[in-house]
Formats: C-alpha cells, structure tokens, sequence
C-alpha cells in the first residue's frame, strides 16, 4: 500500500461542526479565545488574517483565481482538495493532518493573530474536523493528529486521538513555540513510543508560515533529545518533515546535513526517518534529485506530497526523459509528484514504509461514517 503521509487540509473559514468532537476542542462560544480557551477561534478550520496579508497566500490566490477568504473559497477548496485525493493513482490512501492552536510558554492557547509579531496561529485545522473527514472517506484518508505539548492535558489528549483513530502526530516547533527539549513534549514523546504513534516533525526553514521561533529551526536539538530516549530504550518512531530541507536552494543547509548523517550514523537503526514531501516543488527539486541518487538512504525515506504544494515536474524534465509527459499530463498533484518520485528512481521501500509504521490504518474501514449534522 501507497500512503502519502503529508497532506494539509485548511479552509479559511469553516465554521465548527456539532458532531461528535473531542474534549479539548469543544464547540467556541464565538469572538476571539482568551483567558483559559483551548481553542483559538469559532471556526474548526482558518486562515489568521496576519497570515492572508503574506506573499505566499497572495501569489496563491492571484495564481490560482480565487475568491476572497469565506463560503465562496472554501467550497472551491473543498473541491479542489477531492479532485487531487480521490482519483486513482498509485497513491491508495492520504494522511490528512490537523494543525492545532500555537501555545505560548506558560501553555495558554493564543488568539488569531492580526498583521504584526504577536505570537499565534497563522492556519488552525482541528482534530475533529479531520477525525470526520476520515469517518466520511474511510477507503481514502487517514487521521494525522497535532496536539500541543504545552497544553495542559496533553498527554491525556494524545491518548484520545489515538483512541480516535489516529496514525500520527505533527508538529512544526518554530510556528508552534515548541521547544522539543521542554519536559512537556519529552513527556509526549515518551508517550507516542508507549503507544507506537508516530512523530512528524517540521525541522529547518519554514516559507508558507511566520518562523515565531527560530531557536527552534534546528533539527539538532531533536537529535540530542531522540538519542537520549533511544538510550533509556523509549524513542519514539520520528519522521522529519522534507528531510529537512531549506526553504531555498541558497537558505541554509546545516539542518538537511545534520539529519543525513543522522540517517546513516546514530540512527542507522532507530527509528528515525525523513519524508520528502514538498522535495517536487520547484525550490527544492535539487534536493530531491540528489535524494533519488542516494540509494543508501532509500530505507530511511517515506513519500509524502505536502499538498497543496503543486510539483514542478519541469524541474525533473531532463531526469524524466520520456516519461516526462506521461508525469506532467497526471491532474492531481500528490499523484503527479509519487509518479515523478518513482520514475526518478527511488526505491518501492520509500513508498511502501508507511504501511508498516503508521497505526490505525484500517481504523476507520470497520466503523459506518457518522452522518453529517
């Protein structure tokens, strides 16, 4: 089985669902969060209004032909998003990732932040949304988790989306204020290895989202920390999110090297892997290249397509040959970017991992989806 385990599924202002929802993210009585909130806003899924006033998201909309923020764009979205995720290919089943609330240090959820530095959330995508986009689509999507390790409950609420059905946990530490070496999210850590939960793990440059921490860039401080838990024997399976690559070509690479020797040295047999999502973009195509040459660490790579990054197929034309047309002529981009990952050589092992480290796989196959309120 294919899985492409890096999927983001973001609206701009979808409103909260009153199906069956998870305790720490209750309906929101409206208005922004403050005081003792849990969430950050009364929409189960948005874009902040710091992060729309960015280059990214303006170029996106310009490029694309999109309505403003609301109804209008999110029920284009919505299309969009099963025009790429459900037609045949050779990917059979897609991770859709949650994205929780940026706590601050002290564990307090922030607001939406408006343009300016204020620390908060610039897209929030909440478990329960996602837990229903997988009960809806059972054959086709599976549940990737995020919960901050700053939240009060933390642990408790990893136990109840793994409960829930889901096959992994994501973070981002330099948007989310997440210090990995903080003994809340060792203690989350040790927790995903008691319950085999995966970790996937944005280390290095981040372009999409405002980099509020960049202390945490690095991924060498994961390291340290993963080699310390794979000592006491309690390292959970760690997935780092594009290998850890730049943002640019020219940005910088120190973390991208740091995790190959990683890959190939203290962690040769650990559990830790890179997946190279995003690597079929136009800026980072040179690093996937160079990755589809390193047949050595084909066994510490998962696939995964980062949608809605649209792959730069051109960037691979002369790599692809023939086969070029065949790739670029695929409609949906996550199947587009598996095709050209696979004709540009890696290993069937890249594809096929996922299968043997993500749990709850067949979760959601044996329970009828719960209809929609």
């Amino acid at each position: 089985m294919i899985i492409d385990l890096h999927c983001h599924y973001t609206f701009t202002r979808r409103p909260q669902a009153t199906s069956e929802r998870f305790s720490f993210e209750p309906l929101h009585d409206g208005g922004q969060s403050t005081g003792d909130a849990v969430c950050p806003t009364s929409f189960d899924s948005c874009v902040a209004p710091r992060a729309l006033h960015r280059l990214s998201w303006r170029l996106a909309r310009r490029y694309l032909h999109l309505p403003p923020p609301g109804d209008a764009l999110d029920h284009h979205l919505e299309r969009v998003y099963l025009e790429h995720l459900t037609v045949d290919g050779p990917i059979e089943r897609f991770v859709l990732l949650a994205f929780d609330a940026v706590h601050d240090d002290d564990g307090r959820c922030t607001p939406l932040p408006d343009p300016g530095n204020k620390l908060g959330s610039d897209i929030y995508t909440s478990n329960s949304l996602i837990r229903d986009m997988c009960q809806r689509y059972p054959d086709r999507f599976l549940f990737g988790a995020s919960v901050h390790p700053y939240r009060t409950n933390a642990v408790a609420c990893v136990r109840e989306v793994f409960a829930a059905g889901a096959c992994l946990l994501k973070w981002l530490p330099l948007h989310h204020n997440i210090d990995v070496s903080d003994p809340r999210a060792v203690a989350v850590l040790r927790l995903c290895h008691e319950l085999g939960l995966p970790i996937l793990v944005h280390c290095g440059d981040e372009f999409s989202l405002r980099a509020q921490r960049r202390a945490y860039r690095s991924v060498r401080p994961l390291l340290d920390v993963l080699q310390r838990l794979h000592r006491d024997g309690c390292m959970p399976c760690t997935i780092v999110a594009h290998a850890a690559t730049p943002a640019t070509p020219l940005g910088d690479h120190d973390s991208h090297r740091a995790l190959l020797a990683a890959l190939t040295g203290h962690f040769a047999d650990a559990p830790l892997y890179a997946d190279v999502s995003a690597l079929a973009s136009w800026a980072k195509a040179r690093f996937l290249k160079r990755l589809a040459r390193r047949q050595d660490l084909h066994a510490k790579l998962l696939f995964g397509s980062d949608f809605p990054i649209p792959p730069a197929v051109w960037r691979f034309r002369r790599q692809l040959g023939s086969d070029h047309a065949r790739v670029a002529r695929v409609q949906s981009w996550p199947q587009r970017a598996a095709l050209a990952c696979q004709f540009l050589g890696l290993n069937d092992v890249v594809f096929h991992r996922a299968a043997e480290l993500l749990p709850n796989i067949g979760f959601f196959n044996s329970r009828s989806p719960e209809p929609s309120a």
